[in-house]
């Protein structure tokens, strides 16, 4: 398989599964969810995805996947 699409597919999945343990497992006090609280009254709290948060996670994982590639490909492949 192509080095690079191996990356791609590695960090893909990742973000992927942050993704999920963001939306689904965590809580409002948590510091890497993507959760925040859009109205609250005394009976009623309105929580939604941050679509700012997500693209920040998606910048963090495709700048963390072009280091891992620049890592990667320094190294000589033996046959």
């Amino acid at each position: 398989m192509n080095r690079k699409m191996g990356i791609f597919i590695f960090v893909y999945f990742c973000f992927l599964i942050w993704l999920y343990f963001a939306i689904y497992e965590s809580s409002i006090d948590n510091w890497w969810t993507v959760l925040e609280i859009t109205q609250e009254t005394d009976h009623i709290v309105d929580i939604e995805v941050s679509l700012v948060k997500v693209l920040i996670g998606m910048i963090i994982f495709t700048i963390s996947g072009f280091i891992i590639n620049l890592l990667l490909s320094k190294r000589p492949i033996k046959d």
